[in-house]
C-alpha cells in the first residue's frame, strides 16, 4: 500500500509540473507584453525618478531622493493633491448618489423603455473624453454657450465659467460626474435586480414604506457595491487628466490643476522628466493602496452580506 501510495503521489506531481508547464506556455505571450508595456516602463519610470535629466541631453545625473523631497516641499504640488481630493469627493459622491437613486428608478417593473433608458444613461461612459470636453467647452461658453442662453432667459447674468477660479473646478467636475453616472447606474442596477424580492415583502407586511425600505433594506445589501464604486471612483479620479487637459489645462491660476496635470506638465512642458517621474511614483502608489483596498474590502462586504 505505501508503495502504490507513494507511486500516486510521484504521478499526481509529474502531473502537476505537466499542467504548470502548459499553463506557463500558454501564457507566455500575454507575459511577454505585459513585461514589455508595463512591467518594464513602471520599473524604468522608478529609476528615473532618482535621476535629473531634461530630455536633451543623453547624460542623466543620479541625485538620490531629491525629486521627492523638492516635490514635498512643493506647494503646487499639495495645491495639486487639494483640487485632486475636491474633485474625487464631489465626483464620487455626486455620482453614487444619482446613479444608485435612478438604479432604483429603471428597476421598477412597470417602466417602459428600460433598455432604451439604460442605453442613453451608458453612453458618456463610452463617449471619447476629448469628444465630450469639446461639447462642455461649446455649452458653457461665455457668449453662445446653452448654459449662458438659459441663464440670461431667466434673467440672471452669464458667467465665463472655464475662466472663472469660482466657477472652473466645478465645471470640470460636472463633466467626471457625467461621464461617471453611467459605470455607477448599471452596477447598481445588476446589483439590485440580484437581490431576494423576499426581504421586500416582509417589510411590506410589517408595514414599511418605499423611503424605509430602500433605507433599511437596499442601501445595506449594497454595501460591497457601493464599497467597490467608491475604491473605483477615487481610483479613477486620481488618474485625471484628458478632459483638464482640453477644458483648462489646469487654470485659472491652478484652480484645476489635479496631479496628472501638475505631472504632465514638469514632465513635457518644463522637461524636467525625473521631477515628473517622481509625480508618477507618487502617484502610482496611491492607486496601489487603493487597488489593494479594493481587493480586501469588496471582498469582506460580500462576505458579510453572504452572512
Amino acid at each position: 500500500m505505501q508503495v502504490r501510495s507513494a507511486g500516486s503521489h510521484n504521478w499526481f506531481t509529474r502531473l502537476r509540473r505537466s499542467d504548470i508547464s502548459t499553463a506557463l506556455l500558454f501564457l507566455l505571450p500575454s507575459l511577454v507584453i505585459l513585461g514589455v508595456f508595463n512591467f518594464y516602463p513602471i520599473a524604468g519610470v522608478f529609476r528615473l525618478s532618482f535621476f535629473k535629466w531634461d530630455n536633451l541631453s543623453p547624460a542623466k545625473t543620479f541625485i538620490g531622493l531629491d525629486n521627492f523631497i523638492r516635490l514635498f516641499q512643493s506647494e503646487r504640488f499639495w495645491n495639486s493633491l487639494k483640487v485632486t481630493a475636491e474633485y474625487t469627493l464631489v465626483v464620487t459622491a455626486v455620482s453614487l448618489f444619482l446613479g444608485l437613486v435612478l438604479a432604483v428608478f429603471l428597476n421598477n417593473r412597470m417602466l417602459l423603455g428600460k433598455s432604451f433608458w439604460r442605453s442613453m444613461f451608458f453612453l458618456p461612459v463610452v463617449t471619447p473624453t476629448v469628444a465630450a470636453a469639446m461639447v462642455w467647452i461649446l455649452l458653457f461658453n461665455p457668449g453662445f454657450g446653452l448654459v449662458n442662453v438659459v441663464l440670461r432667459a431667466l434673467g440672471l447674468d452669464g458667467l465665463n465659467w472655464l475662466a472663472d477660479k469660482t466657477w472652473a473646478l466645478p465645471t470640470v467636475m460636472s463633466l467626471g460626474i457625467w461621464r461617471r453616472l453611467g459605470f455607477t447606474l448599471i452596477l447598481y442596477l445588476a446589483a439590485l435586480q440580484s437581490l431576494s424580492k423576499e426581504y421586500y415583502e416582509s417589510a411590506e407586511i410589517d408595514g414599511a414604506n418605499a423611503l424605509q425600505r430602500f433605507l433599511h433594506i437596499t442601501v445595506p445589501l449594497l454595501r460591497s457595491t457601493t464599497i467597490m464604486l467608491v475604491i473605483l471612483g477615487v481610483i479613477d479620479s486620481f488618474l485625471v487628466f484628458d478632459q483638464v487637459m482640453v477644458l483648462t489645462r489646469g487654470g485659472p491660476d491652478d484652480a484645476t490643476e489635479v496631479i496628472g496635470m501638475f505631472m504632465y506638465l514638469n514632465s513635457f512642458s518644463l522637461f524636467k522628466l525625473g521631477y515628473g517621474a517622481a509625480i508618477s511614483v507618487v502617484m502610482f502608489v496611491v492607486v496601489a493602496v487603493f487597488t489593494l483596498m479594493q481587493w480586501r474590502f469588496v471582498g469582506f462586504g460580500s462576505a458579510g452580506e453572504a452572512e
